[in-house]
């Protein structure tokens, strides 16, 4: 694996990692705490799409990983 290679999946892994720490410890417990319907909405909807964006990065790491 060339060193480019390395660094990108490093970062990426780094910002994924952020994304979803500050997402679930920071985002989703202050719209908690607003006990509106929109920010009960927004928290469950946004947790959906992070649900949704692992799994297309686990497949894509699936399928990547298969020989041709």
């Amino acid at each position: 694996m060339h060193a480019k290679k390395i660094f990108e999946l490093l970062m990426s892994s780094l910002a994924y990692v952020l994304i979803s720490l500050l997402w679930f410890a920071y985002a989703v417990p202050g719209m908690l705490e607003l006990d509106s319907d929109f920010s009960l909405i927004a928290a469950a909807c946004g947790s959906i799409i992070w649900l949704c964006a692992t799994g297309c990065i686990a497949l894509y790491l699936v399928q990547k990983s298969r020989p041709a």
